[in-house]
């Protein structure tokens, strides 16, 4: 008789691998699916290799950041929060450190060590791996759950834990899977779009500046003239258009209204700087330096291969000597750096996305438990959920939170 498993969870990203772990360490006899040759594909490539886990942010800030599924979210962030995180990793030898706004990385700056450690709680608890074996459908008797139906054969088990993630960088396996499984037994799928992305702009000068990181900027995104939203960090000019830690916090709000037309951004250099403190400052560089080119000046206050640019768009020699820039042309200088603007006209392939909006129906899950209301013993838990966060480590805290809590009420 084949074996019949109390869990069988699909997907080994974070959220599958410490829920098959948790309910390893309760005892039940579980098996974790994972469709691509290893697990944590997706994991390896968090915050560049890095691997950003959590964020030092107390249990409210939280709640707040996912907006609509902070409610949802409440339990499993009281049940498994950041600090129960950080201290889970402790245990395997991982040391975490927090950077700049409440980031917490793995002190080696690695994330396979955080792999590492993952794989080596499914050791301990005895949990079965098998990759490279996906699952074609879910099976069911009434509205119970039986089992699944894999390219390797059948898996019987009484309960199954859906964590297959999104639809952002198919290669790592997130390819939508777990909507359609989940669809196929009843649920709904909310609408899915890119919630944490980067953005192709009009101007084509990006090109000629790609790789340039600008630092505690203010951007703030306008449509029809109306104010979108204002966003103060870092962003990154690219090949294609804009990037970067501040274009990724308010890409969801700029994904939602693309559809209505192009969107100005207006990029403040010195947003600490009222107009006219700035134009002192400009003024004075000017005098020390007037005998030098006025991009020389400018380097004082933006990177220099900005420079260039600016001045263009200033229509202003680059050689011209600061002492002869005019007042007009002085003015020019100051409305660029308070307000350099851009044309989004369209976000990147899903495909790029570091997380998705959207997903399965919040409203037929139970919150406490992560279990399914339609289906007996069917679970969910990570970017399959419709819940997103901002970056800073919110959405991977999401994913071993809910995950935890599912194999908690594994029964």
């Amino acid at each position: 008789m084949a074996d019949r498993y109390d869990l069988i969870v699909i997907g080994g990203g974070p959220a599958g691998m410490i829920a098959a772990g948790r309910a390893g360490e309760r005892g039940k006899k579980v098996i974790l699916l994972e469709k691509t040759n290893h697990l944590g594909k997706k994991l390896l490539m968090c915050a560049a290799g890095r691997c950003n886990i959590t964020n030092t942010a107390p249990l409210e800030i939280f709640v707040k950041a996912y907006e609509k599924g902070g409610p949802f979210l409440r339990t499993a962030l009281e049940i498994f929060d950041n600090e129960r995180l950080r201290s889970f990793f402790t245990l395997y030898g991982i040391e975490t450190v927090a950077e700049n706004k409440g980031r917490v990385f793995p002190k080696s700056q690695r994330a396979d060590s955080i792999l590492k450690a993952l794989e080596a709680y499914l050791y301990d608890h005895k949990v079965t791996i098998q990759t490279s074996s996906s699952v074609l459908r879910i099976q069911a008797e009434g509205n119970c759950i039986r089992g699944v139906e894999t390219n390797r054969g059948d898996i019987f088990g009484r309960n199954v834990l859906i964590a297959t993630g999104g639809l952002s960088y198919p290669a790592t396996g997130s390819t939508g899977d777990g909507y359609r499984f989940a669809s196929s037994v009843g649920h709904t799928i909310s609408p899915l779009y890119p919630a944490i992305i980067a953005f192709e702009t009009a101007e084509t000068w990006v090109k000629s500046i790609q790789g340039t990181p600008m630092k505690n900027v203010s951007i703030a995104a306008c449509q029809q003239g109306k104010k979108i939203i204002e966003h103060f960090g870092e962003a990154l000019f690219t090949h294609y258009g804009i990037s970067g830690p501040a274009i990724l916090d308010m890409s969801k709000r700029l994904v939602e209204r693309l559809p209505e037309g192009p969107i100005r951004i207006h990029i403040d250099f010195k947003p600490n700087h009222a107009f006219h403190e700035l134009d002192i400052l400009l003024l004075d560089q000017m005098k020390r330096h007037g005998s030098k080119a006025i991009k020389s000046c400018l380097t004082f206050l933006i990177p220099e291969k900005l420079v260039s640019i600016l001045l263009r768009l200033c229509d202003i020699e680059l050689q011209k000597k600061a002492a002869q820039i005019t007042a007009p042309e002085r003015k020019k200088i100051l409305k660029q750096l308070k307000g350099l603007s851009l044309t989004l006209v369209r976000h990147r392939p899903v495909e790029e996305a570091i997380v998705m909006a959207g997903g399965i129906n919040l409203h037929e899950v139970d919150p406490r438990t992560m279990r399914s209301k339609l289906r007996e013993g069917l679970y969910f838990a990570g970017e399959v959920l419709d819940i997103d966060g901002p970056t800073g480590g919110f959405n991977l805290q999401a994913a071993f939170s809910t995950g935890y809590l599912a194999a908690d009420s594994i029964i």
